[in-house]
């Protein structure tokens, strides 16, 4: 096959890849509730948010479903310790809009990115009359590309995790609404600096599991379909 059709593949395929898993692995991380359960434990989130945990949990759904989509406002208001409160104020609010719409785009690339795979699996396919063999290849070597460049950026982020959370705000975000203050603003103390930072390994490790199942996939099909890459 032509070298030039080959790196294309390559490239269509390790992009899709990228597209599909790395965001069903933030999806899968973001909307897990459990998680957030046991970060209120393992910070201590009563001492910064003076919240009872129902209240930190209830609300913490409300988020979920805002995100989701499946409601227009998010709902914030609260009884707590007797006194009903609104509990974001109009800063935290506009962020959250910011912060679903990243989700609603993240949501159309991560099908964009599936239907980009089956044309590119299917392509192969085809080029390959109708052989799967070039197929189960693409799709090993996409993985383990993707595998190696997910390790390389895990730990350079654990270098400075800080510096690049700080980083993925400005590149994502077009204002400076996601700079909050603790002293002020209740979404800062919800979620502290360590609770994004096990949240990113643990998007880590949902996509290194995947690609680990799409890599022994792709490496049973170029092995066992017989054809011409």
């Amino acid at each position: 096959m032509n070298r030039s059709l080959n790196a294309v593949l390559i490239l269509l395929i390790t992009a899709s890849l990228a597209g599909c898993l790395l965001l069903t692995s933030v999806q899968l991380t973001a909307f897990d509730i459990n998680f957030y359960e046991r970060a209120y434990e393992r910070y201590d989130l009563q001492r910064t948010t003076e919240l009872p945990k129902k209240n930190y949990t209830d609300l913490c759904e409300n988020i979920l479903v805002y995100l989701n989509g499946q409601m227009d406002f998010l709902y914030n208001r609260a009884v707590v310790f007797g006194s009903v409160k609104y509990l974001f104020n109009q800063k935290e609010l506009l962020h959250m809009e910011d912060v679903k719409s990243l989700f609603v785009w993240g949501y159309r690339i991560r099908n964009l990115s599936f239907a980009v795979l089956l044309v590119t699996i299917f392509a192969a396919i085809g080029l390959s009359k109708g052989s799967k063999r070039l197929a189960g290849r693409l799709m090993l070597w996409g993985s383990i590309s993707l595998f190696l460049a997910t390790v390389g950026l895990g730990l350079l982020m654990q270098t400075d995790f800080y510096r690049h959370f700080t980083v993925f705000h400005e590149v994502f975000f077009t204002n400076d609404l996601w700079l909050l203050n603790p002293e002020t603003d209740l979404l800062i103390n919800m979620f502290p600096l360590e609770f994004f930072n096990d949240m990113a390994i643990r998007i880590i490790l949902y996509f290194t599991v995947q690609l680990a199942a799409v890599a022994s996939i792709g490496y049973f099909i170029s092995k066992t379909e017989k054809g011409t890459p």
